[in-house]
């Protein structure tokens, strides 16, 4: 039996010395991924390309849609980005590109630059520009807070709104 080490680094030009770069798991095109467990409630992802980085817990994703039920089986959240990264322990949405999240709950539409969705406790984080419509009125401003359990929502600062009764 012969038993072979080896070191994981390199020397460049510059006789600086590197470590080896982190290469995925797998890439998967054109994927369909479920983010969950038997027994919670799962986001069904699909996507372009997704690299998958099992050590990190990291799911990188390009041209992701993705949708989650509630517990009678009807959507209760779903969206489209042009790139995220994912947490694949938390389940934390790093989600930027255009961003479109819909809640079921009074049919609200967020849209953004950039946004972080914790599908897992059901929590959206935006400190850009956002704009949300739903049935009570359209609003626009910076630092959007979203609680879609609770349906408690908040800005930092509204640039414009309107409230419907």
């Amino acid at each position: 039996m012969i038993l072979t080490l080896s070191s994981c680094s390199f020397i460049t030009d510059d006789d600086g010395e590197h470590e080896k770069a982190i290469l995925p798991d797998i890439i998967l095109e054109n994927s369909t991924y479920t983010l969950g467990q038997s027994g919670e409630k799962p986001v069904y992802i699909e996507s372009s390309r997704m690299t998958l980085y099992s050590k990190d817990n990291l799911a990188v994703v390009e041209d992701i849609s993705f949708i989650s039920y509630d517990d009678e089986g009807n959507p209760s959240v779903e969206g489209s980005a042009g790139h995220s990264e994912i947490n694949t322990e938390t389940k934390v949405m790093n989600l930027s590109g255009g961003v479109r999240l819909r809640a079921s709950d009074g049919d609200m539409m967020i849209e953004a630059e950039s946004l972080i969705f914790d599908s897992d406790k059901e929590e959206i984080e935006a400190e850009g520009d956002v704009s949300v419509s739903s049935e009570d009125g359209t609003f626009t401003g910076t630092g959007f807070r979203g609680d879609l359990r609770e349906e408690a929502y908040s800005f930092t600062t509204i640039s414009e709104g309107v409230f419907e009764l």
